[in-house]
């Protein structure tokens, strides 16, 4: 799976959990996967790091995945899809 686009849509904060929910697409040339992800709601969370914390709890839930888990697939990314940690 090489996943060309990466779209995070309908962040939504769940007060009574705190946290924030929205649905993560991950988008590739075969198929398009979307994921519902929730993060833990922090104070001080620049918008960068919770869009960086959606992607990185969408990938936790793709290597779930059967035929990423068996290793019938590997998981890659287009050049500057992913946003820099630092």
């Amino acid at each position: 799976m090489h996943v060309t686009d990466i779209q995070i849509s309908n962040p939504t904060y769940r007060q009574t959990l705190g946290e924030f929910s929205a649905m993560v697409s991950l988008s590739c040339d075969a198929r398009d996967v979307r994921l519902l992800c929730n993060v833990p709601a922090e104070e001080e969370q620049s918008k960068g790091a919770r869009r960086l914390a959606f992607i990185r709890d969408a990938l936790r839930q793709l290597r779930r995945m059967p035929e990423i888990r068996t290793g019938r697939e590997e998981v890659s990314f287009a050049p500057g899809i992913l946003p820099n940690e630092g």
